[in-house]
């Protein structure tokens, strides 16, 4: 019987299909075709219903756009970790053995045909290693950016210094758990800044350049009138299948008022004066081989003249990394070393990292241990710490 009504379908709405049938014996076949066609499609409309959460003809209540924007994205990572055994640098002083989540970020983003895209992000255990209790929520990153020339995307929010490329890479796709000492002493945090972005010769030449407060995160004020400037140029001289190597500088020139600086033999940890920053990097990848280094070097001037009137700082890392089991199972070694005053002997931090990514499902859900072994300043030994994580990106 169905297969009669499709046919009274067809004659209706085609005058010539009385005659095709007189004359097409393979008529019977396309409407055995038309029939499966019909099926699937009903199967198909049936599992969208489920995903979306169709109960019978009620239809789900679905969140809708505010604005008009033409795309919005929820979405957001968990990074829980657990760390074990003694302070294989400073980062670690006093911490203990420990279950915590590193990170927990969700954000909103969206874009506009008018060339404009944003995005605002929350951290809910306010992205620190130190041993905090009671951590709040903060925002983290938050901009609002015009991306109609790719030679010159301006961005206005809360945004990283153009300066470092470890510290520029995401927190979801580093090889290594945490970045280098020297990365984290050397660089500074997001703050709120207007930023220009863009590339040039098939993307060959890339440029970031920032102006910025200087007073770190969740900072509206500015501590001097004064502001922060950065800028990182990085050149692609090669890129194929199977091979690719990026060359990078960048420099950070900037006057703080008590801007938080540790290991650096300052009063109460506190930077005041002004400070000239430095820095190279090259990366480069050849199949299931990885191979980044990267040297970080500062100038600083501390009104007090505590610890000097001037004095410099620098520190590098190197990490290869390969694929024991393509896109699987990765293997990671690094060798860093972070000293905070080059005028001073003995107070150099060094330290081993050996890890292993496992990748269940790309980035999105990756398994993480590091080991390391770390030099500390006046330590009569080195000290152990064993870092483990579990990430899932949604």
């Amino acid at each position: 019987m169905r297969k009669h009504a499709y046919l009274a379908l067809i004659l209706a709405t085609l005058p010539a299909a009385g005659a095709l049938a007189q004359s097409d014996p393979s008529l019977e076949d396309r409407l055995n075709s038309l029939e499966q066609r019909v099926q699937v499609l009903a199967r198909e409309n049936s599992e969208l219903r489920k995903q979306l959460g169709w109960k019978e003809n009620v239809a789900p209540v679905l969140p809708t756009p505010g604005g008009k924007e033409t795309k919005v994205v929820v979405g957001g990572f968990l990074q829980g970790q657990g760390e074990f055994g003694h302070a294989a640098d400073s980062r670690w002083a006093g911490v203990k053995d420990r279950f915590f989540f590193r990170r927990a970020r969700i954000y909103v983003g969206g874009a506009f045909a008018e060339d404009f895209e944003f995005k605002a992000e929350l951290d809910l255990q306010g992205n620190t290693l130190s041993a905090g209790t009671a951590q709040l929520a903060r925002a983290n990153e938050i901009f609002i950016n015009w991306k109609k020339y790719p030679y010159a995307n301006l961005r206005f929010g809360q945004l990283k210094p153009a300066y470092g490329s470890e510290a520029l890479a995401s927190d979801t796709t580093i090889l290594t758990i945490e970045r280098s000492l020297a990365s984290d002493r050397l660089t500074d945090g997001r703050q709120l800044a207007v930023g220009a972005a863009g590339d040039f010769f098939d993307k060959k030449l890339s440029y970031y350049a920032v102006v910025a407060n200087g007073d770190g995160a969740n900072v509206s004020a500015n501590d001097n009138s004064k502001f922060s400037k950065s800028f990182r140029v990085s050149f692609t001289p090669l890129a194929t299948a199977d091979d690719k190597l990026v060359l990078g500088v960048d420099g950070l020139w900037t006057e703080d008022f008590n801007l938080a600086k540790s290991d650096f033999g300052l009063a109460g940890n506190l930077f005041t004066g002004k400070r000239a920053m430095t820095g190279v990097d090259a990366a480069w990848t050849h199949g299931r081989f990885d191979l980044n280094a990267e040297w970080l070097h500062g100038t600083f001037k501390p009104a007090s003249a505590i610890p000097a009137r001037e004095f410099d700082a620098e520190g590098w890392q190197v990490t290869a990394a390969c694929f024991l089991i393509p896109a699987k199972l990765r293997a990671i070694l690094r060798e860093e070393q972070f000293d905070p005053n080059t005028a001073v002997g003995g107070n150099t931090f060094r330290t081993l990292t050996l890890g292993l990514n496992y990748y269940l499902k790309g980035e999105d859900i990756k398994f993480m241990v590091d080991y390391l072994n770390g030099h500390v300043p006046n330590a009569t030994t080195d000290n152990d710490r064993v870092l483990t994580r579990v990430q899932v990106i949604f």
